[in-house]
């Protein structure tokens, strides 16, 4: 807290303006294949009009009221995704139009994404997520007449790695998320840098007050009022607060009932009355000085990727070798995907939600059901349709279950890939009570419809020995597609 007369932090406010395309979840495999545009079955058939009720209730009021503020002088920055560009110029030019007219202020500051708000940063080959980054750069500057060098990585945690393609790729500086990765043990109201990047991070309890909290009438702080949340910013230490934003929390996920959009309207003021002064994240990082770099921490327990995630994850990065449409591929790495697979959401000024374990099965199984289909249906236009659909993903009705004596473990295989990951690891009994029964041949042979692999894993019974012949069946199928 600070002391009576110190200076106020400034405060570095930012909103991530995007709108997922969300699967179709009565999507069945033999509806596609009465239709030309895939699209139709993969994505919810209401996408346009409930975007226009998001509009309605959210982008525009927000857009308006933050507008009105920037021309008092405020300062903010904005992430606007690809997609949501997309989908505005498509379907609600007149929102784009506004929403250009925020981007284009004096006193915003565009942020750097990835294209299509994705998980391509988590891939093994960070490709995918130099590609986006590229694309989204490009975009902003054919749109808006700008070049973002501050990029918003607060979906999942920073890394060497993905630090380094950004500043390869003309990234100066990042946001980063403080309730994941390195930024856990750092005081969030500094600069820091991370592998010789600077970053800010984002005051996680601070954004939740506004994201998560703010309509809640048990709260022990209801109702919060943009005087009160000044006065919270001004008394904290340090010398700058980082806020990044859901803008969908301005009168949709939080609805203008309960005054949030209000709220938003005050809240410029209130903080300039309590000496706050807003500014870019561009403008904190070279005014204040480092604190120092950022070491490496696991990210904590509620970001760790649970079962579904981690093979959604990893049959998502194989494809993008396999499928024809990469638009449509593109459009599946939504981070939007991989959250709705958790049986809690992540906050940090996102809305958060509890969700139940049947909704998180249910919401995988259709992703799954949707990248497989497009998997099969790119086969054709392959260098060798064999090879993409033995390396393909299969639906989770088709995959392959571990048991022992009829009991599911809990580990399923979608693909070859996963099939052979799961093997270094499942129990022995697991593994023998397969063999025995000639299950893993059966599968292959009638599943995957691999009858090449099928015959030379018939009569294996070590299991060093499946994993390696299957391993190099792998190999060499994706030899004949690359």
């Amino acid at each position: 807290m600070k002391g009576e007369g110190q200076t106020p932090p400034a405060v570095c406010p930012g909103f991530d303006i995007h709108y997922p395309c969300y699967l179709n979840p009565g999507f069945r495999p033999d509806m596609a294949k009465r239709l030309k545009d895939v699209k139709e079955s993969y994505f919810d058939p209401y996408l346009k009009e409930d975007l226009g009720i998001v509009i309605d209730r959210s982008f525009r009021p927000a857009t308006e009221i933050l507008i009105d503020t920037l021309d008092e002088g405020f300062a903010c920055a904005l992430s606007i995704s690809g997609v949501v560009v997309e989908l505005l110029e498509a379907w609600y030019p007149d929102m784009l139009d506004l929403l250009s007219r925020a981007a284009t202020h004096r006193n915003v500051e565009l942020l750097a994404e990835t294209y299509y708000h994705s998980v391509a940063g988590q891939f093994r080959d960070l490709g995918e997520f130099e590609t986006e980054v590229l694309m989204h750069r490009d975009l902003m500057k054919d749109y808006f007449s700008a070049v973002p060098t501050t990029f918003a990585h607060t979906d999942y945690s920073i890394t060497p790695s993905t630090a380094e393609v950004l500043s390869d790729n003309g990234i100066k500086a990042a946001i980063i998320e403080g309730d994941s990765g390195p930024a856990l043990d750092s005081d969030p109201n500094h600069v820091y840098t991370y592998n010789g990047l600077p970053v800010i991070i984002t005051h996680c309890n601070l954004a939740d007050d506004i994201a998560v909290r703010f309509p809640w009438r048990d709260w022990d702080r209801w109702p919060l009022t943009a005087d009160r949340y000044a006065e919270w910013i001004s008394i904290s230490p340090g010398e700058c607060i980082t806020l990044y934003l859901d803008y969908r929390v301005f009168g949709d996920t939080i609805g203008a009932e309960t005054g949030i959009l209000e709220f938003l309207h005050a809240l410029p003021a209130a903080l300039a009355a309590k000496g706050v002064e807003s500014t870019h994240p561009s403008d904190a990082i070279a005014r204040f000085p480092s604190h120092g770099d950022i070491g490496e921490t696991a990210p904590p327990e509620n970001q760790q990727r649970t079962i579904l995630q981690q093979a959604a994850l990893q049959a998502l990065e194989e494809a993008g070798n396999l499928v024809a449409d990469k638009k449509v591929w593109r459009r599946l790495l939504d981070t939007e995907n991989l959250r709705r697979m958790a049986m809690r959401s992540t906050s940090c000024g996102k809305t958060s939600y509890p969700t139940s374990q049947q909704a998180a099965h249910d919401h995988f199984i259709t992703f799954m059901r949707v990248l497989s289909d497009l998997e099969e249906r790119s086969a054709p236009a392959s260098r060798s349709p064999r090879a993409v659909l033995s390396l393909r993903c299969v639906s989770p009705e088709k995959a392959f279950h571990f048991s022992s004596h009829e009991r599911p473990i809990g580990y399923a295989a979608h693909s070859l890939q996963e099939f052979v990951n799961i093997l270094e690891f499942a129990p022995d009994d697991v593994v023998n009570y397969h063999l025995e029964r000639g299950d893993f041949t059966r599968w292959i042979e009638l599943v995957i419809g691999d009858t090449t692999l099928a015959k030379n894993i018939s009569g294996i019974t070590d299991r060093n020995e499946l994993r390696s012949t299957i391993q190099k069946r792998i190999d060499s199928l994706w030899k004949r597609i690359r």
